[in-house]
């Protein structure tokens, strides 16, 4: 095609805002130069061999052809008995509960079937990017409110933490919204939402007449005795809520690509419909063999418990090393992130910067959390590490800090 053609390279409108992916950016970068890969939040070991064997006798078991619109019945009544542990709340298999193709379809589904061009969309940040492109493809309007940082007034004035300031989101609320995407435990910063600041949001909620997509992946990544409170779990609220969550952080197999949805039926209706022009199903054998792995209860509480303790000592592990080689960290509540402050080290040059010099320099590779906003603070010095790494990469990290 012509390059001076109007139609070469052509792209619609509700997507020219959106750019190369930070993460791709990064890793690219950290191959060039052969460095430890703590940016993008994939485990470097596998996941439970339990679960890949259940799959690989599906595989070749199972009917390997279009499964259900809403996904394998035994999945979604496992899903079921999984969230009701979880959160409290008892959703209906055959009415309530959709398998998508990950969590990330599941949210660009739940958007999409309910963001109309023009609608106030609120979104705490910083946020994961796809949230960004999912309501600029449904024609909504971003409204950020923000996660103030440890290091600014507001954090600390409030432990040293990322906190809302709530007389900010007040102030947004009062023009009015159509969606709120909630996050917790919070991807990139950590935070998992108490249940007093869920009640605040689910007043603004109601009082605007507004739903809520709450994005929940992290939920059995919590830490420190914290406490995990699912949105859905808020009675006032819950006819309000779809929860999205997924099997790729519960079982550490990222490229897995099966998320649910759960909420009332009568949002699972719109949210099935645009599933079913997207998608349209999920493997079945993939499904089935989860389904398989999660009917043992006893060896899914089990493996839960030891993710959960792996993971605490690989987040305490990575804290001290960033500690020692100079980073302010703010100890993640969840998840599997720790963000990092670096001005100690090197001023307030911008993150996007720092982290191309970090790769260069040291060969560790991190996430610089500007791509995270809409409209970035002036001054943002703070990474995302992933520390869902196996022993040996967090020592190669040391050793690159500390030894170097």
């Amino acid at each position: 095609m012509n390059p001076e053609s109007p139609f070469y390279n052509r792209i619609a409108q509700r997507w020219s805002c959106t750019k190369k992916s930070i993460f791709a950016e990064m890793t690219a970068l950290a191959n060039m130069h052969n460095a430890v890969n703590l940016g993008q939040g994939y485990p470097d070991f596998y996941g439970p061999e339990k679960v890949l064997q259940c799959i690989s006798r599906q595989v070749l078991s199972c009917h390997n052809q279009y499964a259900p619109l809403a996904g394998e019945g035994r999945l979604r009544n496992q899903v079921s008995h999984f969230t009701k542990k979880t959160t409290g709340v008892n959703y209906n298999f055959e009415t309530e509960i959709t398998i998508t193709s990950g969590a990330s379809e599941g949210i660009y589904s739940v958007i999409n079937a309910f963001v109309n061009p023009g609608d106030r969309v609120l979104v705490f940040e910083p946020a994961f990017d796809l949230y960004y492109q999912a309501i600029a493809n449904a024609g909504g309007t971003v409204v950020p409110v923000r996660l103030h940082a440890p290091d600014t007034p507001v954090g600390l004035a409030n432990g040293n933490t990322w906190t809302v300031d709530w007389s900010e989101f007040d102030a947004l609320t009062i023009s009015g919204f159509s969606l709120i995407i909630l996050n917790s435990p919070h991807n990139p910063t950590g935070k998992v939402f108490s249940e007093e600041e869920l009640d605040r949001i689910a007043s603004a909620v109601l009082k605007n007449d507004a739903l809520i997509v709450s994005d929940e992946v992290y939920e059995n990544l919590t830490y420190d005795n914290t406490h995990f409170v699912s949105l859905a779990n808020l009675p006032k609220i819950q006819h309000l809520v779809v929860r999205v969550s997924s099997a790729a952080k519960t079982f550490g197999f990222t490229g897995l690509k099966v998320g649910w949805v759960c909420a009332p039926s009568r949002l699972t209706e719109a949210v099935r419909l645009v599933h079913q022009a997207t998608v349209f199903c999920v493997n079945p054998s993939t499904q089935l063999g989860l389904a398989d792995a999660m009917e043992d209860e006893t060896w899914l509480d089990t493996y839960l418990q030891t993710q959960k303790d792996d993971y605490t000592e690989k987040r305490n592990y990575l804290k001290l090393i960033l500690e020692r080689a100079g980073y302010l960290v703010s100890p993640p509540q969840g998840t599997f992130f720790l963000t990092a402050n670096y001005e100690p080290l090197a001023g307030d040059i911008l993150d996007t910067i720092y982290a191309r010099n970090l790769i260069e320099t040291r060969r560790i590779a991190t996430i610089p959390l500007s791509p995270f906003y809409v409209e970035p603070p002036k001054i943002l010095s703070w990474v995302r590490f992933a520390f869902c790494k196996k022993k040996e990469t967090l020592d190669a990290v040391a050793d690159l800090f500390l030894n170097t």
